[in-house]
């Protein structure tokens, strides 16, 4: 999920980079630890699903997979990589923070009629890569997406998605980051976290070379909040969610890791364990 505006003029840049591999190599993470604990869903919802990366990879796996976004400049882009890659994806224009409304009408899932008053209990796994929890930056957000989570997930599915920590947030230090250099494309980033508000802000600024020989210039903000880890437990339990497994990034327990990584990927389910 973004802010309005947001990964609008650069979602091409976006794509254009590599950055949807992110995506991609999360996906199989996810799927990895699946498969260990003997979870093969037939369905999917990728939530903040950007260019695609994670949704065209679980829909590789022989996933049935919906991926959501509010940017309509990704979701082309994602349409087109599904399309090139013959892989057949239902991809949805919205707000995850309209998940309940949006799970009540039937509007994620392909040929699917909800019977009047379900809750929809339709995807075994529902994940949410890259940021996109980091982007809920309002009080409510987090619950009520969790709680659509919840809705949207069939009994005994798993929910599977990634956070940057407060550590993370700590490194945000005003510096100029290049983040990609090449002959036609440059991209740079300059991150502020402000922690008496807990709000980050990201100034994405990029050059690029067009045919005519010109160079043209973009730049987009971003705001993202420093969930606390006990924030995010929380809310899961609220909604009716249980954790099952907080990771790093390369797999390893939280549990036996510190300091506390500079990302998490968490894992719950709908069944208390």
């Amino acid at each position: 999920m973004d802010d309005d505006g947001a990964y609008q003029a650069y979602a091409p840049i976006y794509d254009r980079t590599g950055q949807e591999r992110f995506g991609a190599y999360m996906a199989g993470l996810a799927l990895a630890w699946l498969r260990a604990n003997g979870v093969a869903p037939q369905r999917a919802l990728d939530l903040a699903c950007g260019t695609g990366g994670a949704t065209l990879a679980l829909a590789a796996a022989g996933i049935e997979t919906t991926g959501l976004d509010r940017s309509s400049a990704m979701l082309r882009i994602a349409r087109d990589r599904a399309r090139v890659a013959g892989l057949a994806v239902t991809f949805v224009e919205a707000d995850m923070r309209d998940m309940e409304a949006l799970v009540a009408a039937g509007a994620l899932h392909r040929g699917a009629t909800p019977s009047p008053g379900d809750c929809v209990r339709r995807f075994g796994l529902v994940t949410c890569f890259g940021d996109a929890i980091n982007y809920l930056t309002g009080d409510d957000d987090l619950p009520r997406v969790f709680a659509g989570i919840r809705c949207a997930l069939e009994p005994g599915g798993y929910v599977v998605f990634d956070v940057n920590t407060e550590a993370a947030f700590a490194q945000w230090d005003e510096r100029d980051l290049v983040i990609h250099e090449s002959d036609d494309c440059l991209v740079c980033h300059r991150l502020t976290y402000h922690p008496a508000t807990r709000l980050g802000r990201g100034r994405i600024v990029w050059l690029t070379h067009s045919d005519d020989n010109r160079w043209w210039r973009g730049e987009e903000t971003h705001i993202e909040r420093a969930w606390s880890d006990a924030e995010i437990q929380r809310a899961l339990e609220v909604s009716g969610l249980a954790p099952v497994e907080r990771l790093a990034v390369d797999g390893r327990n939280v549990a036996d890791v510190a300091p506390l990584p500079e990302r998490l990927i968490y894992i719950a389910t709908t069944d208390r364990l």
